[in-house]
Formats: C-alpha cells, structure tokens, sequence
C-alpha cells in the first residue's frame, strides 16, 4: 500500500463504495419500489433529472405514473409530489401518511458536513434544538399577530413606493429586493437598509444564494452520488461547506452582536429575545438565522385594476393594516401568489429512518432505510383538480359569488403547519402534531407582503416597458412561463423590466406627504420590552 499514490487509493475507494452500494441497491430491488422511470445501473436517473426546474419535472412523472413516484438518483429518492387521488379509489393518504411518519423533517446531514442541525434548526432533523428553536420562534410570531410588527412593516412599504415613484420604477426588482430583506433584518437584527446597497444586505443576500446554491441537485457531487461522503479527507465539498459556514457564522456573529450589545441593544429585535438569558432555553441566539433565510426574492408584478382600495381607502391616504379585512380582493392577490409562484417549489425533504413497506393502490411498496422523500409543493398548489386554469393567475378562485372570500383556505406554500393542516386534512392525512410543520415566519411573511401588495396597488398603474431586451436589441418578450424564473428550488423570476405610473399626481404627493411625517426612528418602531 506504501506504493500506491493517492490519486490510486481514491480511485479505489470511489470502486469499492459503489460496489457496496451497487450490491446493496440490487438487494433492495428484491422488493417491489414505487413506479417510475427506468435507470442505469448505479447512476439510476441521475441523468434524466434536469439540474433546473426539478418540481416541474417531478409533477411531469405523477402524470405519467401516478401520485406516488420512485426515483434512484444515485441513491435512493421518493417523490410524493401529486394528492389527485384525494377520493375515490385509489386513495393515497394512507400511504402519504406512512412515508412521512417513518421520516425526519429534515435534509440529509452529509450534504453540509459542518454539523447543520445546530444551526438549521427548522430544517433537519427534530432534535431537541429543532423543538427549542420552534418554541421561541412562536411567541415572536405571537407577537407578530398581535400587531408589534406592523409599524416596521408599513414604513418600509412606505419606503418601498417612495422609492417607485422616484424612479418609475425603472428599478423595481432591487427596490422588491430591498424591502423584503429590510423588513427581516430590521425586525431580526435591528438593521434598517433604506438604499440597498449596504454592505451587511449584500452578505446576508450572497450568503442565501449560496445556500440555495449547496442545497440544490446541481450545487455539489455529494448531493447525487452521496456514498462519496465515506471517502475521508479534505474532499471539494467538504472544504467549500466550510468555507461557507465560516462566512455565514461571521455574517451573524456581526448582525447579533448588532442586535444584543451594539447599536441595537435598545430594540425589541427578534436577535435580542433568542439571546436572553433569563428565560427557560437560555441564550439560544445561534438560532437566529433561521428568520433570514424567508423568502427575500418575491416579485409583486401584478396587473390588475385595484377598485376596492379605492371604495374602502379613498385618495387621501395610504391603505393600512386596519384596512386588511375589508380589502378580500387584496388578501385574495396574496392568496393567488403564494399558490402560482409559492416561494420554495419543493417541500423540505424527510428521510426514512427505517425500512418500511407501504400500500398504494392494492400493491406493497418497498421503501428503504435512508430514501428522500419530497412532498412537491409546485405540484400540490397546481393540481388541475383543485384549480381549474391552474397555471393562470386568478385570484377570483379564491371569492364566492359575493366576492367575500371563500372558506377553508389551505396552502402548503409554507409546509404542512397552520393554514397547511387543513390542506392534510382534507386529503385525510392525519399526522401526529410533531410532523405538521411549516415555516416559523408565516405571520412576518403573510403581513409583509400583503402590506405592500396594498400600498402598490393603491399607488400605482403598472404597464409594460417600452425598453428593449439587452440580450437582443429587440422588444422585451414577457413570459410567465418557468422559462422565464431561476428553476432552483426557490422560484424567483429572472429580471423584467415594468413602468410604475403614479396612478394620479394627488396620491404621488399624498405618499410623499406619509414618508416626510412618518416615524422613522427604529428604537420607536421597535421599543425594546422590559419583558416578554
């Protein structure tokens, strides 16, 4: 072994750890898998997967083999991404229920290498962090509900338009961009971001794409051939995780030491309630960067003809959010987005914890120890039995004849928890409470981008621009297509250009008036609690 170089050993290794996966997948194969398209040996359908727009190719397969689908993307991946058989025969909730039962709410460790389940807490597995980290995150939300938070809210929505009617918009996207990392990082940290372009905004924005980029197939070996994490060593990936989280955890060590001690110190910050001591968990503030990790990428490029605000709020000022139950139409926008375009396409994965052998359709189902399991969101919300012109933009199915919002809403644009339960409930997916989960920030979300919905549709007309493309010189071709977004397990749009148009010089002035004599000062917006 003393000759052997290196470069020969890890070729070996690389053999003999496909030899002992090869032999295991093959004895696996004894049982009956799921449906789902053929593969090679080893690689499985590693090739056939596209390295964007997985959700769509997801739903493609639940067309074509039904609503439970099997994938061996070098490994071993189950899809349940399709619920059409919600009655009748064929019933899959039972089979759904099964699969998520025996499997952990989480991501697979070995694709960081860095220990993320201290951080990730939301994500992977239900640990005794995951329980500290959700129980904290809902007296924030708590709050949230209560009404703390919307003084932030709407002033940086106010910003928001300030910023449109200067440049017509001509920069809407990073004005979009802006107001939804503010308003996180203002509430997380106490760090307001009024142009854009500060230096903490930028990081915590490069530090989400590169996440994005790590958690999706095309982002490293480890994440479709994940038997190569038995190789010991300084591998690519695990120096690229590293270098990651030494960057992230600078990022936040910075942003918290902001928010408990700094400059923020007075601020009711959700930083400074993870950080205090004098509460059961103790300091638990390297959680909190949970909360930036929301979708900052949401588009608001809606064209409608906004006559309700205009019945209900008049042209002498800004709606509010005491305005939001008499405005169904604008909640009924919110509804529409979260479903057309919901933030995450795929749901969190979960991973099987045990063999296990599951029924569909009269048949058994082998599922082994170890399979990812992705519930895909993209194809629960466009279901064409659940919503009839599904890929079209119509927030209309979601009012009754009395154009008074339907009941019974239910989404999984934010996992199974909350709102999401109903959704479990009317596919007879009855999950024990520790399995219905769902994103912590669904109240900060739902209100932020209500609150702007409402201030740009109060203000604005929004049309077409007459700029032509860069790429080609010729008219901009607009495209709601998934040709037109990024195909990575978010679903933020690529760039278009759009006018934003005062809808009146009044309502310009009326919002110019709000900003000058608006509240501005952080430690008013936020006051800082004697106690929680």
């Amino acid at each position: 072994m003393e000759g052997l170089r290196p470069q020969s050993v890890t070729v070996a290794a690389i053999a003999f750890l496909a030899g002992v996966y090869l032999l295991r997948s093959r004895t696996a194969s004894r049982a009956r898998c799921p449906p789902g398209p053929s593969g090679l040996p080893l690689l499985g359908n590693i090739l056939q997967a596209p390295g964007k727009h997985l959700a769509t190719y997801f739903r493609r397969l639940c067309e074509e083999y039904g609503g439970f689908v099997a994938l061996n993307l070098a490994g071993f991946a189950t899809c349940v991404p399709d619920w059409r058989h919600q009655t009748g025969k064929g019933d899959p909730g039972e089979t759904i229920r099964q699969v998520l039962i025996t499997s952990h709410h989480s991501l697979p460790r070995r694709r960081y290498h860095v220990d993320p389940a201290q951080v990730y807490w939301s994500l992977y597995e239900q640990n005794e962090t995951h329980f500290i980290g959700r129980r904290l995150t809902a007296g924030l939300m708590a709050a949230v509900r209560a009404g703390e938070t919307e003084p932030l809210q709407q002033f940086e929505a106010l910003l928001n338009i300030t910023h449109l009617i200067d440049d017509r918009g001509k920069n809407w996207f990073n004005h979009i961009d802006r107001v939804s990392a503010s308003m996180v990082l203002a509430a997380a940290f106490g760090l307001h971001c009024p142009t854009g372009q500060e230096p903490d905004l930028k990081e915590v924005i490069a530090c989400i794409a590169e996440f994005v980029t790590l958690s999706s197939p095309s982002g490293s070996i480890m994440n479709v051939l994940p038997f190569l994490d038995m190789i010991p060593g300084p591998m690519p990936w695990r120096t690229r995780a590293k270098t990651y989280r030494r960057r992230e955890d600078a990022l936040y060590d910075r942003l918290i030491t902001r928010a408990v001690s700094g400059e923020a110190s007075g601020m009711n910050t959700w930083a400074a309630a993870f950080a205090r001591e004098d509460k059961p968990e103790g300091d638990q503030r390297r959680l909190v960067n949970q909360f930036t990790t929301a979708a900052i990428d949401t588009a608001c490029g809606i064209f409608i003809s906004p006559r309700e605000i205009d019945a209900i709020v008049g042209e002498d000022r800004l709606p509010s959010f005491q305005d939001r139950p008499h405005l169904p139409y604008v909640e009924a926008i919110v509804r529409e987005t979260l479903r057309w375009r919901p933030a995450a396409r795929l749901g969190a994965p979960h991973q099987s914890t045990a063999d296990d052998v599951v029924e569909y359709e009269g048949r058994e189902y082998f599922i082994p120890d170890g399979s990812i399991i992705i519930a895909v969101t993209w194809a629960i919300e466009h279901n064409q039995e659940r919503f009839k012109n599904h890929d079209l933009f119509q927030p209309e199915r979601f009012l009754d004849d009395t154009n008074s919002l339907k009941a019974g809403y239910e989404t999984s644009a934010f996992g199974f928890g909350r709102r999401g339960k109903l959704l479990l409930q009317a596919l007879s997916l009855k999950l024990p409470k520790r399995y219905i989960t769902a994103c912590p920030g669904i109240p900060f979300a739902e209100r932020s981008l209500w609150i702007n919905i409402a201030m740009i549709l109060w203000t604005f007309n929004i049309r077409r621009s007459g700029e032509p493309d860069p790429k080609t010189s010729l008219p901009f071709k607009y495209d709601d297509s998934d040709s037109a977004f990024s195909g990575d397990f978010t679903n933020t749009p690529f760039r278009f250009p759009a006018v934003f148009e005062p809808r009146s010089m009044q309502r310009a002035e009326v919002v110019r008036q709000e900003w000058a004599y608006c509240e501005k000062d952080l430690n008013v917006l936020l006051p800082r609690h004697e106690e929680r």
